[in-house]
């Protein structure tokens, strides 16, 4: 949770009652709604998964956010929305899902408004010939990507803390007993996979505006 509070408050994210955020791989609605809750926007979830669809749904009711947030299945690259239907997008850590990376900036780019923003999280490679980093962040390039769709006033920039959080976390997973519990096992060895590449990564956030 603390996490989360520290990326609303420095994504230098904008959106205002009336406005529409497009909050794209939602999963379960999370950054969607806070913001939505907090901002009074009104709030589109897209997401691949339907049980996550479906999650997402049940969690703005439970807010009672249920009158101004609407969730449906879609693509990174696909969302079926309309062209210029949107104010703000939205994009935590799932960019480097989209087969190719830049479909899905395109798309950010054909459902904004004109002055639309869109921030993305995400990482990616130091070098992007490390063959030790996952290829889907190696293909990462956002501030080439942003540009290559069109948009105007891009920046990056490297979030250091996050990525320590980030680290933290992973060493103490690799320190748990696992024992049998298959769940923390799985963690343990995820935490192991990406620690051995972590010098290889950086975190991003990236902003830019539709002009």
């Amino acid at each position: 949770m603390a996490f989360a509070q520290s990326w609303c408050a420095k994504a230098t994210f904008s959106s205002r009652c009336g406005e529409v955020l497009l909050d794209l791989a939602c999963g379960r609605g999370g950054y969607g709604l806070e913001i939505a809750r907090r901002s009074g926007a009104r709030l589109v979830g897209v997401d691949f998964s339907k049980v996550a669809i479906e999650q997402a749904r049940a969690r703005a009711q439970a807010m009672g956010l249920a009158d101004r947030a609407d969730f449906v299945v879609g693509e990174l690259t696909g969302t079926g929305l309309d062209a210029a239907s949107v104010d703000a997008v939205l994009i935590v850590d799932a960019v480097q899902f989209a087969e190719p990376t830049l479909e899905a900036v395109r798309e950010c780019r054909r459902v904004l408004v004109p002055g639309g923003r869109v921030v993305i999280t995400c990482w990616e490679a130091v070098d992007a010939d490390d063959e030790r980093v996952p290829e889907r962040l190696r293909r990462v390039d956002l501030a080439r990507q942003l540009a290559a769709a069109g948009f105007e006033r891009i920046e990056v920039t490297e979030k250091p803390e996050w990525r320590a959080v980030e680290r933290n976390l992973w060493v103490e997973a690799t320190s748990i007993d696992a024992g049998d519990d298959p769940a923390f096992r799985s963690m343990r060895d995820e935490g192991e996979r990406v620690l051995a590449t972590f010098d290889g990564i950086r975190r991003v956030l990236a902003t830019a505006v539709v002009p």
